[in-house]
This record gives structure tokens, C-alpha cells and sequence, in this order.
């Protein structure tokens, strides 16, 4: 899922279909209402990518890294730990502790798992998200509610908030304990 495709969605929604299409042939370039239009989307949908991965669908990595003195520095991760869920050897739990810095183990071969936050993206880069749960349309929906508050529409970023959130939980996983299945008529 392209950013630039997210972007145009959540223009369109907000009735920038002028910025919108300004995007395809980077037409938006030469105007200045148009790029700030674009801009101040795409900080909108970097802003929405990074709320969804610390909140509601986190992202998950695992790097295989060796501790050196004792020590694994959090910038030899592929990407920023945000959170660690686990330090494993062979599939095997390893004991760590947590530095401001770095994690603190011992071993080679080491399989770290960890939650992380995406990097804030331009508009010929992938989003982190690759589709289910988080699609096109519920990136659209909150960078358009976001949109919506940085130019004062405060009722319009209302009912985009309100959109937006529907669609999060719609894709949410349900959980299975206290599930009451809806009634149907047979």
C-alpha cells in the first residue's frame, strides 16, 4: 500500500480532489496551496500510521543479533524498538534487562522480538502496513479526521474521527471469551 495512494484517498475525502489529482502528475509541486495541501496530508497519514502502531495494531519484527560485552545497542535493530516482547536462543527464553541504551544479555544467536513504531514516510514509500487489518480506507479515514483539525474544521474532523474509529474497531480481532454470536432469524 503506497502512501501517495492514501494520501490521494484521504484528499478526496475531504474534497481536495484538486490536490488529489495535482499528486499524479506531482503538479502539486509548482502550487503552493497544492503542496501544502499534500504536505500537511502526508503528515496526517504518518501521523495516523504511528497512532495505530502504538495503540491499536502494533508492529511486530524479529531481528537475530549477538550482544556484545553484554550489551545490544537498540540502533543495531533493523527498526526502533518500541516495546520488547522477547529474547530467545534456539527457541529457548534468554533473561535481559532493559538500559535507556541498550538491552543487556549475554549470547550470540540471539532472536529478539519487539514491537516498533514506523518511520515517518514520503510519498513513493510503502506503508508498514501491507493491508488486513489496517487498509487503505482506515489510514484515509484518520488522516482525514487529522486533516480536518490542523485546517479548523473541527465538526467535519468530528464525523472523520467518528468514521475512523468505526473502522478501527471493525478490523480489531475479537476476542473469543464473552462473545455473544447476533440472533438470526432461521
Amino acid at each position: 500500500m503506497l502512501v501517495s495512494d492514501i494520501v490521494k484517498t484521504a484528499l478526496s475525502l475531504v474534497g481536495r480532489e484538486d490536490a488529489a489529482e495535482a499528486l499524479e502528475g506531482q503538479a502539486y509541486l509548482d502550487d503552493a496551496e497544492l503542496l501544502h495541501a499534500v504536505r500537511a496530508m502526508l503528515y496526517c497519514v504518518n501521523a495516523t500510521e504511528d497512532e495505530l502502531a502504538r495503540g491499536t495494531f502494533p508492529l511486530v519484527r524479529e531481528d537475530t543479533l549477538t550482544a556484545v560485552g553484554g550489551r545490544i545497542y537498540y540502533t543495531e535493530f533493523t527498526r526502533t524498538p518500541a516495546k520488547i516482547i522477547s529474547v530467545k536462543r534456539g527457541g529457548r527464553d534468554v533473561a535481559y534487562v532493559l538500559c535507556p541504551e541498550y538491552l543487556e544479555t549475554d549470547g550470540k544467536g540471539l532472536t529478539v522480538k519487539y514491537m516498533y513504531c514506523p518511520e515517518k514516510k514520503e510519498l513513493d514509500a510503502e506503508s508498514d502496513y501491507d493491508g488486513y487489518p489496517v487498509g487503505e480506507r482506515l489510514m484515509a479515514y484518520g488522516a482525514a479526521s487529522e486533516y480536518c483539525l490542523i485546517e479548523g474544521a473541527f465538526e467535519e474532523a468530528e464525523n472523520w474521527e467518528q468514521r475512523y474509529r468505526e473502522e478501527v474497531e471493525r478490523a480489531r480481532p475479537r476476542e473469543r471469551c464473552g462473545y455473544i454470536p447476533a440472533r438470526v432469524w432461521q
